[in-house]
């Protein structure tokens, strides 16, 4: 698991970036600490432990690889393809997500909550036991995904697309919805 240490940066609360002692937001080294994750991200190796919050990538395609145990929380990712990645217990919490490609992706046990996502697809994952917890979505298409214990709960959900989804024990309750489209899905199945 990523280091739980806090920044020294005095009354800051954010996790340290690699072995710290600040966050990136303090760090004297911003933009070696970016390219140091960004070559992390391209690279063929799966990402262990990584803790990098507030940085910001523009188009990247990430190779076929693991994000396990990973903190990217409050980062703003643009035109990523992140298709065909795992994602095991690792945090992208209150991220900006624009025009992302997240196809046949697998996750499970990871947190997306309070995240802004415009643009982005979904499509043809398994995204089990995830936390999507007051997303607030514009576009997106989570289409024929098994959602299966997933939790949506609070979220704004606008012109987004659960279509044929497996949306068994997935929790949809206090969402407010515009235009989504549930067809072939088992909504009735879901909590809401």
């Amino acid at each position: 698991m990523f280091n739980f240490k806090t920044c020294a940066h005095p009354q800051c609360h954010a996790y340290i970036c690699e072995e710290g002692p600040f966050c990136f937001h303090h760090s004297p080294n911003q933009d070696e600490l970016l390219l140091h994750c960004t070559d992390a991200l391209l690279g063929e190796q799966d990402i262990l432990d990584l803790s990098l919050t507030g940085g910001e990538f523009e188009n990247l395609t990430i190779p076929k690889k693991a994000f396990i145990s990973s903190n990217m929380a409050w980062c703003t990712f643009r035109n990523i393809d992140f298709s065909r990645c795992t994602f095991i217990t690792s945090f992208f919490d209150f991220c900006l997500f624009e025009g992302c490609h997240f196809n046949e992706i697998t996750s499970r046990y990871s947190i997306f909550s309070g995240s802004k996502m415009l643009d982005c697809d979904f499509s043809g994952s398994v995204i089990n036991h995830t936390n999507f917890v007051g997303i607030d979505t514009l576009y997106c298409d989570f289409s024929d995904c098994d959602l299966y214990f997933s939790n949506f709960g609070t979220s704004y959900l606008r012109d987004t697309k659960f279509v044929d989804c497996n949306l068994k024990k997935a929790d949809f309750l206090h969402t407010d919805q515009r235009r989504v489209d549930f067809r072939y899905s088992n909504y009735s199945e879901a909590h809401h």
